[in-house]
């Protein structure tokens, strides 16, 4: 804060021992390289903001922190040499260009984490706007009250928070520029140290010395300027400089980076890169037959179809620019055709029931609409540089910023901005997603394929989708399902190599493409799906009689939902319950949690519909790992497969699962309603949420509702009989279940195909899990996708699967299945299957068995 005499107070930032700046063991600090101030030794983990202000800069490894209130810049540093953590032991509870009040917490740390790894705990409080400091707080006393004033600064009368730090207003040095550039060796990039050691190089020279990474710009002269680069090992840092030193200058600044800037440093080569050349993988599946390639299942489905290859690979994005005119123009053209074709998508989704859907888009097309996006793109590209390279740096700057908002609703936006920004990035680059070209009849081949990507195909175009990655359990396989959409994924390489327009036959039933085929092949795969669409019809009409082996056993056909009209299609397909309603539905796509009322209209609606004859199991909100909430702070996590998510999300914030639990209860009079929690491990996770459910029936008045798990991780597999005491019935994730026992992640590009639920050891946890439920005289069904899965169906009931819950389409062909079988045949089948040795032993079993 300011005094009359135009001193500005800086009040104690962390609480401990104040010492002299002189006292650190560092010589960028000791020697005032970068500005004047004190040293804390800290005896609490918590660093306050000293002053009201704007942060201006915060470290990558968030262990420096940047605060500026009109003319004065602070830069506070926890510890010495903490850069090396990278992070660890800090949390931030602010961002770049927050606004902050005296006393406000700005990071928290983990003292002992520093003491233990690093030089020392003690931190820096420094001026790095130039200002001579004059010291308040005696010398080597503790200080506890964030209202005291450690050190005073000379100040001007700038309104506050509206000017820069003090600048020198010496003649604009002339003459020609001198360029030049050198790769930073430093481990951990331009950190204070390095950057103070640089700024005091380029200060002894008569030059204006400007640095520049990444399309990032700085002074040369700006110590906190040098570290707002956020340089890492290898970035290329750029010099330009101007004046009667400059040719000297260049030539000191990259002579004083190659030797580390006081620091040790990696060597780089001033070789080329060698290429690394393409292998082919050990375990790699080709097809035999001459013209055929072969994929995986992801989603049945027969189709004849010319290829169309779309490429995500984005070229070279550069600085260029052909004229300020020319490239304003273009942006705002790509701008205006990315809104069209949004606005083309949301008529789609529209007209087809999907409003939800539509509503992302239609966010999409404000944040593209708003004028503040544009202003600094715009701004950019009348100053010489490309629209291209402006727009990228403009939306990638604002996904972060709000990546990294307190606020929920904020920094879900960050993927929304992405998604913008990527859709106009390549209109810029001339990168055709082939929308415009796409006829009747397309087969689509791409890399891979997210969520939100299918939900955009028009799907009266494309009547068959590739990948050569993914896999056959993702969310993307899911919706392709749901849409009746055939779906190869991991098709061989060679695949890329045909010509768009390549006719194709499309298997994905059984996994094969026929390239190129002869008019007498197209005529037999054409009748080929005409008897599969006469089969279809056959299995529809007996579709709502019961599934009952050759030798009288039942089995339970149920149906996977996430809507009410996914209930309305289960119904007329013959589902005799529903498996799974994905609860998750109610919750993504939309910027916003579903209140306790909206929950519990949609989750009545859907019981109504299945009537109180076919029971409902609701599976409890299961999102995290793949399955983000643009709205629920999720921790950063390594591994977010292994964190928190599933039943975790209710275990972390007990009052979403409460809100959820009441909204089922209040609907369970309509129908037939089964609670289910997912991703249950042990069992004092169980018994935590059990009593959640029991007490919310308590209050409601509300009668003994089912309640199941999931079984999906190894643990709950091998804990089963433990488990099966306390609830009433499982249910099997083979999805997530494979994902956990195979170690591969089944979103993986590279090894999701070999995420295989038939693989001996998955079916191995299906048996113990069945044991153990028969023991205890419950019951298990199965709702992954190896339930829809025709040839598993046989070794699914012969390991005593009493419920099949499956994808709506596969509902009468899934009954038709259990009627061709005994349950003796199958119980032998399903011990040789548990007796191979690996996936494909499996395989060629149930080939021989069909």
């Amino acid at each position: 804060m300011k005094d009359p005499k135009n001193k500005f107070s800086i009040n104690l930032p962390l609480k401990g021992i104040v010492q002299a700046i002189t006292d650190l063991p560092d010589p960028v600090f000791a020697e005032k390289m970068m500005g004047d101030g004190v040293a804390i030794d800290p005896i609490d983990n918590v660093l306050y903001a000293p002053f009201a202000g704007q942060i201006t800069q915060i470290h990558n490894s968030h262990h420096a922190v940047t605060l500026r209130q009109g003319d004065v810049e602070l830069l506070m540093h926890i510890g010495l040499d903490t850069v090396a953590l990278k992070g660890r032991g800090f949390e931030l509870h602010v961002a770049e260009g927050d606004q902050v009040e005296q006393g406000q917490p700005l990071i928290t740390f983990d003292a002992d984490t520093i003491a233990r790894e690093c030089v020392s705990v003690q931190s820096a409080v420094v001026i790095t706007s130039g200002q001579e400091i004059t010291t308040v707080t005696p010398l080597g006393s503790v200080q506890t009250d964030l209202n005291q004033i450690v050190f005073t600064v000379p100040s001007s009368n700038d309104p506050q928070g509206t000017s820069a730090p003090a600048q020198e207003t010496a003649t604009e040095p002339t003459g020609p520029a001198i360029t030049g550039s050198i790769k930073i060796p430093n481990a951990t990039g331009l950190h204070a140290r390095p950057a103070a050691r640089l700024a005091v190089e380029v200060r002894k020279a008569d030059a204006k010395v400007t640095f520049t990474v990444n399309g990032k710009t700085c002074s040369g002269s700006s110590v906190t300027g040098i570290m707002s680069l956020k340089t890492k090992l290898g970035d290329t840092l750029e010099i330009e400089a101007v004046g009667p030193d400059a040719q000297q200058v260049v030539a000191d600044v990259i002579a004083a980076v190659k030797a580390g800037l006081g620091e040790e440093i990696t060597s780089f080569s001033e070789a080329p890169q060698q290429e690394v050349e393409e292998e082919a993988p050990l375990l790699q599946v080709k097809s035999g037959e001459e013209g055929v390639l072969i994929g995986f299942t992801a989603s049945p489905g027969r189709a004849i179809g010319k290829l169309v290859k779309h490429n995500k690979a984005l070229p070279e994005v550069t600085r260029e620019s052909i004229g300020a005119a020319e490239e304003r123009a273009a942006f705002k053209a790509s701008v205006k055709s990315s809104i069209a074709d949004l606005q083309s998508i949301i008529d789609r989704l529209t007209k087809n029931g999907q409003e939800e859907l539509a509503e992302v888009f239609n966010a999409h097309i404000e944040l593209l609409s708003d004028p503040e996006l544009s202003e600094k793109p715009l701004a950019d590209i009348a100053k010489g540089q490309g629209a291209a390279w402006s727009w990228k740096l403009a939306y990638e700057a604002q996904a972060e910023t709000l990546a990294k908002m307190d606020d929920p609703l904020l920094a879900g936006r960050a993927a929304d901005v992405r998604d913008i920004g990527l859709r106009v990035l390549k209109k810029l680059l001339g990168v055709d997603d082939g929308g415009e070209i796409l006829e009747e009849g397309t087969i689509l081949l791409q890399e891979d394929i997210t969520p939100s990507e299918i939900v955009a195909l028009d799907l009266t175009k494309i009547v068959g989708l590739c990948t050569t990655h993914g896999g056959s359990s993702s969310h993307a396989a899911i919706i392709a399902r749901s849409n009746d959409l055939p779906y190869l994924v991991n098709v061989e390489d060679a695949m890329k190599d045909l010509a768009d327009g390549t006719v194709l036959l499309l298997d994905a039933k059984r996994g094969k493409i026929k390239v190129a085929p002869t008019d007498a092949e197209q005529a037999a795969f054409t009748k080929k799906i005409e008897n599969a669409a006469k089969q279809a019809e056959e299995y529809q009409r007996d579709a709502h009689k019961p599934a009952i082996t050759k030798d009288g056993f039942q089995v339970e056909i149920a149906a996977n939902i996430g809507s009410v009209e996914d209930a309305e299609k289960a119904v007329a397909a013959g589902a005799e319950a529903v498996g799974l309603l994905r609860s998750e539905f109610l919750y993504m796509e939309r910027l916003n949690e579903p209140t306790e009322e909206e929950q519990a209209e949609k989750v009545g609606a859907i019981l109504e519909v299945m009537g109180k004859e076919r029971p409902v199991i609701i599976r409890t909100l299961d999102v995290g790992g793949d399955k983000p909430l643009p709205y629920l702070p999720m921790p950063q996590e390594e591994n977010p497969f292994l964190g928190v998510r599933g039943v975790r999300i209710g275990i972390e914030r007990p009052s979403i699962l409460r809100r959820q639990v009441r909204a089922i209860l209040s609907q369970a009079h309509k129908g037939h309603a089964r609670i289910m929690y997912p991703m249950i491990s042990a069992l004092d996770e169980l018994r935590a949420v059990n009593a959640l459910v029991r007490e919310e029936q308590k209050n409601l008045g509300v009668e003994h509702v089912e309640v199941g798990i999931m079984i999906e991780v190894p643990s709950a597999a091998l804990m089963a009989d433990k488990l099966a005491q306390e609830v009433d019935f499982f249910s099997i994730g083979t999805n997530d279940l494979t994902q956990y026992v195979m170690a591969i992640d089944r979103g993986h590009p590279g090894l999701a195909a070999r995420a295989d639920a038939l693989h001996p050891a998955v079916l191995r946890m299906i048996e113990l899990t069945v044991r153990a439920a028969e023991d205890a005289g419950k019951w298990v069904g199965v709702c992954g996708g190896l339930a829809s899965q025709i040839e598993a169906v046989p070794i699914l009931i012969g390991l005593g699967v009493k419920e099949l819950s499956v994808s709506v389409p596969a509902l009468p062909e899934v009954k038709h299945t259990v009627r061709t079988v005994s349950m003796e045949e199958s119980r032998k089948l399903a011990q040789a299957a548990l007796d191979c040795a690996d996936t494909s032993d499996v395989k060629d079993l149930l080939k021989s068995h069909q």
